[in-house]
Order: structure tokens, then sequence, then C-alpha cells
């Protein structure tokens, strides 16, 4: 997930992410209001820009400017898996991924295109 310009975090870390308690406090109040409003993956690129809204087998993505927000779908035609099958909106409808560049970002920009997902519905 993580690559020289990012920084993935999950709930607790592993190998490829950093835990959500080593964040920056902003960061961590934006991973929770994320997780309230039911978006699993939140990713924050410093050069790609999207303006688009795609339905997958899995998840709603809400792409807009430097950020996507992925809400799963409520029945999922594809089962997610990163090592192990996850089973995203069944049992597990927590936060998975904030990924963010190691510089500087706008939050108010990640906190809009989250309200326009949890809007649009996932």
């Amino acid at each position: 997930m993580s690559n020289r310009n990012s920084i993935a975090y999950s709930q607790r870390g592993s190998k490829t992410t950093k835990p959500i308690s080593e964040a920056p406090y902003s960061v961590q109040l934006v991973w929770r209001y994320a997780n309230s409003v039911g978006a699993a993956i939140v990713r924050v690129k410093e050069h790609k820009i999207r303006h688009e809204h795609i339905r997958g087998k899995t998840f709603d993505g809400m792409h807009q400017g430097h950020v996507s927000v992925y809400t799963p779908i409520k029945n999922p035609t594809k089962k997610l898996w990163f090592k192990k099958l996850l089973g995203i909106a069944e049992n597990n409808s927590s936060m998975q991924i904030f990924e963010v560049p190691k510089g500087s970002f706008d939050l108010s920009e990640v906190v809009e295109v989250i309200n326009q997902a949890e809007v649009y519905g996932g």
C-alpha cells in the first residue's frame, strides 16, 4: 500500500501500513469521521487528479480532485481479499486503509469528498 511518496495507515498496522494510532491527530480524526459514515478506504494522491464516481463489484468509488473514497456496496457481487477474505459490509464494515501523501495535503478536501461519498450512498 505505502510507497515512498505516501504513508498508508490501517487499524493495527502491518508490514505495509502503520497503525492509525501513530498518525497525526488530525489524520486520526478524519479516519474516525470516515469510519462513522461507512467509508472503508480513503486515498489522497499527491499528483493524480480524478473526477468520477464508479460502482464496482465490491465498492462505490467517489473520486474528486486528489481524494478517492471507497464505500462498500450493500450487496457486493465480489468479496474483498487482501491477505484473507475480509467480508467487507458483512461483519467488517469499518475503515481499512487511509493512504496520504508524506508531504502536506488539504484535510478539508478529504472531508468534503467523504461527505459527497456519504450523500451519494453505497
